[in-house]
């Protein structure tokens, strides 16, 4: 109702609820594109809400861009993207994430880590006046544009995200 174009859900459930998902249904028929982490139980399981059909599902990758083994994967996950290591900001109070230090940046892993690094590419293609039309659009330019890496077709459907590609540079 307020306008985002994105929704970044890093976060997560087994179990599926009729409010998430006619939340994630509204927030589409808005036009925003919503993305979610697939979940860290290593296995093919759906997660929720990624599951959802108007969610992006995002599994994690390493640096060697092999499916992270926490990964949840499965025909059900749409993209992967780098999900191990990742130097983020965190928290600085008492329930600070995964026992992370006091400092306010910290290392840190999963597909909650993977899943801010596609919808940043969703604002990217949003801010192109060739592919930033519409939330269709803009997913279908994510997916179309991911490299196919090992895992492809099994692990994930489209492969791991590249933002390069996606708004249409030229890239090595």
């Amino acid at each position: 109702d307020n306008g985002a174009k994105v929704i970044n859900m890093s976060l997560g459930g087994s179990a599926p609820s009729r409010t998430l998902e006619d939340a994630v249904n509204y927030a589409w028929g808005k036009g925003a594109v919503l993305v979610a982490a697939a979940g860290n139980s290593g296995n093919c399981s759906p997660t929720y809400p990624a599951y959802y059909k108007n969610c992006i599902a995002v599994a994690a990758t390493d640096s060697s861009d092999q499916k992270a083994s926490f990964s949840n994967y499965g025909k059900w996950v749409d993209v992967a993207a780098p999900g191990v290591d990742i130097f983020s900001t965190v928290p600085n109070h008492e329930s600070r994430l995964f026992g992370a230090p006091s400092d306010p940046y910290w290392y840190g892993s999963g597909t909650s880590m993977a899943t801010p690094h596609v919808a940043g590419v969703a604002a990217l293609v949003w801010a192109t006046t060739s592919y930033g039309t519409s939330n269709v659009s803009v997913r279908y330019q994510i997916e179309m544009t991911a490299d196919k890496i090992a895992g492809t077709g099994t692990y994930w459907r489209y492969g791991r995200v590249n933002a390069c590609r996606a708004v249409g540079g030229s890239c090595q």
